[in-house]
C-alpha cells in the first residue's frame, strides 16, 4: 500500500526488536505487489530462506523522497526514490531499497527514468569503505552480501568486479574483474582477473590474469597475480622505457625497483642497458623528519661504450653524478642552519646522458654545503660551508675544502643609548670585525681527491678590523673616512733567484733563469690601511607633458641618475712592514722584477706599494611614458617603460704612470609590449692597441681618428608567447586538478597515504616532464649576439637562435620541438621532438633526436 502524500519523506525508525513505528495496524498492502516475479533479481541468490529469529543490535532508520510501501505481514519495507537506510556505521543510498526485518537484509537497485536509463544505483559505506554496484543484497547481522558490477575503491586503486561475494571478517570473493589505477568508469587499462579473492587493507590474490590496454588484451598472461593493497607507500617494480641510440644501440633504460622503506625515506634503484655494452646504475633516495629537514639524493655511475669494434672506434669513459640536496626545518634551530645543494659530475656526464635540451648544453655546474651559526643578543655569527664548481667543456673544477668566517657585526662604541637629542658626528663611527679560512685548488676533474689534488691546495687566513664613519655636508655628497687594520696568516712564502746556469733536462740545455721556492712555514703580514672616499650622487628628472589631451601620449619621463666618487688611499710603506723584494731578470743584471713573497695567493699582499686614488664615474638613465587607453573610460593612465636602464660607468687612476683611464662600459635593458626583453652590453677603450691587441699609450684618436675603441658588444632578445598563461603546477596524468599530492608514490605511479606523524616528499620517482594539456600552444624565442675585437684583425662573432614551443593538435596530443640554428657554424644545434599523449591516468611520450652525436629514438609510458 503506498503512503499518504502527508507520510512521504517521513524518516522512520525500526527498532533492535523488529517493531515498525509509526505506521497504523490497519494498513494493507496488495499482496499483487509482492508477488514472486516482483522479487526477481538479476542476480545469484546467496543467503539461505530461513527466516533469522535475532535481533538487530541498533535502531534501522531509513528515509525516501518519493513513496513508502510496507507489508506488514511479511515485515517487509520498500523505499523508492533517493531512499537512504542507516544503521550503525552502515549508509546505504539508492532509488530502490527493499528491507527485509525477518531476515534482517536489505536489497537496493536503481531505477529507469523516463528515457529508460537507469538511475540511483546503490552507494554502500561501511567506516571507511565506499563503493558502487548494481544491486546489492547485505545481510545486517551476519555482514554478508552478495553485489553485481561493483567499483571500489582499493588504497590507490580501482577494482570492478561483475558478481562479487562479501564474507562476515570482510573478505571479497569476486569472478570476471578488474584492477586498475585508472579512475574512469571504463578504465583505459586494466589487469584482467579471472577470479580473485580480497583482503581489504591487505593484498588482493588472483587465478590466471592478463593485461588489457584500450580494451585490447595483451600477451601479458600470468598464471596467478597478487596486488599489494596496503595503506600507505608500497614497493614494486618501475618498468623500462625502451628505445634505441646511433652511438649505443638498443637500450632498456630506468628498469629497475622502488622500495618504500618507512615514513621518513624511500629508495629507487634502476639501471640501464645498451646492446652496444654500455650500462648504468642509479639510486635516489628521499628523506624526512617533520619539523627538522628534508632531502633528497641521486647517484648515477655510467660505463659509457660508443663506436664499433669492428671498425676500430669504440671508445670508453665511466661517468658519474652526485646531486643532493638537504633542506633544514626553520623551526628545528631558530639560530642556526645546515643546507645542501650538491650538484656535481663528470665532464662527459651531460653530454651522453642527459635527455633535455638545457642539461645538454649546460657547461658550468656549482655546489655549496654550508653551515651557519648567530648568537642572539650578540653582533657574532659564524658561517661555513664546502664549495664546488666545474665547467664540463674544460674540465677544470674549482673546490672551496673548507671556507669558513667569523664576523662582527657593526657596532657604534661611542654611542650613548641612554643619551636624547641628535647625533652627534663622533657617534656614527662604525666599528666590526671580520675572519675567514679558505682552502682552495683547481684541478681536472679526473683528479678529483688524489694526492695530487691535495699537493695543490693552496690556503690562508685574513682577519681585518674596519673603523668607519660618513657624513654629508649637504644632500645627495657623503664623506666616508676608513682605517682598516688587515693581517694574513699563510703557511708557506715565496722567494725568487737568478740562477744564471739552469739546467733544463727536457731541452738538454743551460741557460739563465728566474727560480721561484716555496719555502715551508707560517708566515704572518698586516698592515694598516687608512682610506677616505666622497661620493655624489644626485638625481635629475626631466618631464615632458603632451598638451593635446586627446593623444593617445600624455607625458615622457627621463631620470638620470650621475654618480661621481673619489677614493684615496695614502702610501703607507714607511708605517708597515715591507713584504717585497726584487730579483735580476737578465743576464746582464739590468733587469730587475719587484715581486711580493706572497704572490698569487688567496689573499694575496695586505700592504700597498706606493698611494692609491681613483675617479668613478657613472650615469643611469630611465625613460618612462604615460599613455590613455582608447578601451578605459574612466581616463586612468597607464605608465610603460620606454628603457629601463641605460648605463654608462669608467673610472680614472690618479696615480698610475700611464692607461689612467679604464675602458667605457655601456650597457642597457628593455621590455616591449611585456613580451620581448632586449639586453645588451658593450666596452670601449679610449687608447690604442698594438698588432698583438695589447693596450698602449696612445689615444685612440691618434691611431683611427675616432675617440673610442670597440673592444666587445653583446645582445640577447627574448621572446615568449603563448595561447594563455598556464597553470602553475602541470596537472599529473590521473589527476582532474592542477596539483600533484605529495604522498609516497608507488611502482605503478599511484600514490599511498601519507603518515599523520610524518610525510615523505615527493620521491625521486615524481616525473617532472609532464606538459600542461590545458594549454593549447606556447612558443619561446631566443636570439644570441657576441662580438669581441682586439686588432681589427682580431675578431671573433657569434650568433646563436633557439626555439622551443608546443602546439595541442587535439585535446589529447601535443607535440613539442626544442631547437637552434648556429650562423657562426652554419648548422643546426641540438634537436628535440616530443610526441606526447594523454591517457588520462598515464602519459605516453615518444622522443627522437633526429640529428647529432645524440641521435636516438625512445618510448616512455
Amino acid at each position: 500500500m503506498l503512503l499518504p502524500n502527508s507520510l512521504m519523506g517521513q524518516r522512520n525508525i525500526i527498532l533492535p526488536d523488529s517493531s515498525l513505528l509509526s505506521i497504523p495496524d490497519t494498513m494493507t498492502v496488495p499482496a499483487e505487489i509482492f508477488s514472486p516475479d516482483s522479487l526477481v533479481y538479476d542476480s545469484i541468490p546467496f543467503f539461505p530462506p530461513a527466516v533469522s529469529q535475532e535481533v538487530l543490535d541498533a535502531p534501522v532508520d531509513y528515509t525516501a523522497v518519493d513513496s513508502m510501501e510496507f507489508d506488514l505481514p511479511n515485515r517487509k519495507v520498500f523505499l523508492y526514490g533517493k531512499a537512504v537506510v542507516d544503521y550503525l556505521d552502515i549508509k546505504l543510498e539508492a532509488d530502490y531499497i527493499e528491507l527485509d526485518m525477518d531476515r534482517q537484509e536489505v536489497f537496493a537497485k536503481g531505477l529507469p527514468d523516463s528515457t529508460g536509463k537507469i538511475k540511483g544505483q546503490p552507494v554502500f559505506r561501511e567506516g571507511s569503505e565506499t563503493f558502487e554496484c548494481k544491486t546489492l543484497r547485505y545481510n545486517f547481522k551476519t555482514k554478508k552480501g552478495f553485489i553485481e558490477n561493483v567499483i571500489s575503491e582499493q588504497e590507490g586503486g580501482f577494482l570492478h568486479s561483475t558478481r562479487t561475494k562479501r564474507y562476515e571478517e570482510g573478505d571479497i570473493h569476486m569472478m570476471d574483474g578488474k584492477y586498475t589505477t585508472c579512475d574512469a568508469e571504463h578504465p583505459h587499462f586494466y589487469v584482467a582477473l579471472t577470479k580473485a579473492k580480497v583482503l581489504p587493507k591487505d593484498k588482493i590474490i588472483s587465478g590466471p590474469a592478463y593485461l588489457v590496454v584500450a580494451d585490447i588484451p595483451l600477451p601479458a598472461v600470468l598464471p596467478f597475480g597478487f596486488f599489494p593493497n596496503k595503506q600507505g607507500q608500497a614497493s614494486g617494480i618501475l618498468v623500462p622505457e625502451y628505445g634505441e641510440e646511433v652511438n649505443r644501440g638498443f637500450f632498456l633504460r630506468n628498469g629497475g625497483y622502488y622500495f618504500a622503506l618507512s615514513d621518513y625515506f624511500d629508495l629507487r634503484v634502476t639501471s640501464d642497458i645498451y646492446s652496444k655494452g654500455t650500462w648504468g646504475a642509479r639510486m635516489g633516495s628521499n628523506y624526512i623528519r617533520r619539523y627538522k629537514f628534508s632531502g633528497n639524493i641521486d647517484l648515477r655511475f655510467f660505463n659509457n661504450v660508443t663506436g664499433d669494434k669492428l671498425l676500430g672506434d669504440r671508445r670508453r669513459s665511466r661517468d658519474y653524478s652526485v646531486n643532493w640536496s638537504h633542506r633544514q626545518d626553520p623551526k628545528a634551530s631558530p639560530t642556526s642552519s645546515f643546507s645542501a645543494n650538491v650538484n656535481m659530475s663528470s665532464s662527459s656526464f651531460d653530454r651522453n646522458h642527459s635527455y633535455d635540451t638545457e642539461s645538454y648544453l649546460t657547461n658550468t655546474k656549482s655546489s655549496s654545503i654550508s653551515y651557519s651559526k648567530r648568537w642572539p643578543g650578540s653582533p657574532f655569527n659564524f658561517s661555513g660551508s664546502f664549495n664546488h664548481s666545474q665547467n664540463s667543456q674544460t674540465g677544470i673544477v674549482d673546490l672551496n675544502l673548507p671556507r669558513m668566517a667569523f664576523n662582527m657585526s657593526r657596532i657604534y662604541p661611542l654611542r650613548n643609548k641612554n643619551r636624547s637629542g641628535p647625533t652627534r658626528w663622533y657617534e656614527n663611527i662604525e666599528l666590526s670585525y671580520s675572519s675567514k679560512l679558505d682552502n682552495q685548488v683547481r684541478t681536472k676533474d679526473s683528479l678529483m681527491f688524489s694526492p695530487q689534488m691535495f699537493s695543490d691546495m693552496r690556503n690562508g687566513y685574513q682577519h681585518s678590523i674596519p673603523v668607519s664613519t660618513s657624513f654629508r655636508p649637504f644632500n645627495n655628497f657623503n664623506i666616508s673616512p676608513n682605517l682598516q687594520y688587515t693581517g694574513v696568516l699563510y703557511t708557506e712564502s715565496l722567494k725568487k733567484s737568478w740562477i744564471p746556469d739552469y739546467y733544463d733536462p727536457i731541452q738538454n740545455t743551460v741557460y739563465g733563469k728566474v727560480v721561484t721556492d716555496t719555502i715551508p712555514g707560517l708566515k704572518y703580514a698586516h698592515a694598516y690601511l687608512p682610506s677616505v672616499s666622497a661620493t655624489l650622487n644626485p638625481r635629475i628628472y626631466g618631464f615632458f607633458q603632451f598638451k593635446n589631451p586627446d593623444w593617445a601620449v600624455q607625458a615622457v619621463r627621463h631620470v638620470m641618475t650621475p654618480s661621481v666618487s673619489f677614493s684615496y688611499t695614502p702610501d703607507m710603506t714607511r708605517y708597515t712592514p715591507d713584504y717585497y723584494d726584487t730579483v735580476q731578470t737578465n743576464p746582464e743584471g739590468t733587469m730587475f722584477e719587484v715581486y711580493s713573497m706572497f704572490d698569487r695567493f688567496i689573499y694575496g699582499t695586505p700592504s700597498l706599494r706606493g698611494k692609491q686614488g681613483s675617479l668613478n664615474f657613472s650615469l643611469n638613465n630611465n625613460f618612462e611614458m604615460k599613455i590613455r587607453s582608447k578601451k578605459d573610460t574612466t581616463g586612468q593612465l597607464t605608465k610603460v617603460k620606454l628603457l629601463e636602464s641605460l648605463n654608462m660607468s669608467t673610472s680614472y687612476n690618479i696615480f698610475a704612470d700611464s692607461l689612467n683611464w679604464s675602458p667605457v662600459s655601456l650597457s642597457g635593458r628593455t621590455n616591449l609590449l611585456n613580451k620581448v626583453n632586449i639586453n645588451f652590453s658593450s666596452g670601449f677603450d679610449m687608447y690604442g692597441a698594438n698588432e698583438r691587441g695589447q693596450r698602449i699609450n696612445e689615444w685612440y684618436w691618434n691611431q683611427s681618428g675616432k675617440p673610442l675603441r670597440l673592444t666587445r658588444f653583446s645582445m640577447s632578445v627574448d621572446m615568449s608567447l603563448n595561447s594563455r598563461a598556464a597553470s602553475r603546477t602541470a596537472a599529473a596524468p590521473g589527476t582532474q586538478g592542477p596539483s600533484i599530492d605529495r604522498g609516497i608514490m608507488g611502482p605503478d605511479g599511484s600514490r599511498g597515504m601519507e603518515s599523520e606523524e610524518e610525510k615523505i616528499l615527493s620521491p625521486v620517482l615524481l616525473p617532472s616532464e609532464y606538459v600542461d594539456f590545458n594549454v593549447p600552444w606556447n612558443l619561446s624565442i631566443r636570439y644570441n649576439f657576441n662580438h669581441s675585437r682586439t686588432t681589427p684583425a682580431n675578431r671573433k662573432t657569434t650568433q646563436t637562435l633557439s626555439f622551443s614551443g608546443n602546439i595541442s593538435l587535439t585535446p589529447k596530443w601535443k607535440i613539442s620541438l626544442s631547437s637552434g640554428y648556429d650562423f657562426e657554424g652554419r648548422q643546426v644545434s641540438y634537436t628535440s621532438v616530443n610526441i606526447h599523449r594523454d591517457l588520462h591516468c598515464w602519459e605516453m611520450r615518444m622522443s627522437f633526436i633526429p640529428i647529432g652525436y645524440r641521435r636516438s629514438y625512445s618510448f616512455q609510458i
